[in-house]
């Protein structure tokens, strides 16, 4: 008689999973694999900003450089002309928009502003003065 009574519980035990378990890993699938793909969209952002943020410095170096090269050779009072080009996508904002050569004694301030294609800004500004 003992083996009977075991016997439904063993063919019970042999049926597989219930409807609840099999939804509940379901759930908890779809939990993880939506975390991964979200955190992986978010590297990606971050990324993409992070790359324009250093371009947007070098093209703010790079203007500037280009300013000093182009001081180089001025005379004071005369404009001098800048020879840059921002990369596709980046605008570059110069104030003052004339540029010219200050005194012999005294500076210039120039502030250049680097609006990146997903709008973000980056500032500079620097000082030129006449050799």
């Amino acid at each position: 008689m003992d083996t009977m009574a075991q016997a439904p519980s063993s063919v019970r035990r042999d049926r597989g999973d219930t409807l609840i378990e099999i939804i509940l890993t379901v759930v908890i699938t779809a939990i993880a694999v939506t975390a991964l793909i979200s955190s992986l969209a978010t590297a990606g952002a971050a990324s993409t900003a992070q790359r324009q943020n250093v371009v947007a410095d070098a093209v703010l170096r790079n203007y500037a450089e280009a300013t000093k090269h182009a001081a180089r050779s001025c005379v004071a009072g005369e404009k001098y002309i800048v020879d840059y080009v921002a990369p596709d996508g980046y605008e570059l904002v110069v104030e003052p928009a004339t540029t010219v050569c200050p005194e012999t004694n005294e500076t210039a301030l120039v502030s250049i502003t680097v609006n990146t294609p997903t709008d973000y800004t980056q500032s500079m500004q620097f000082r030129v003065r006449t050799p």
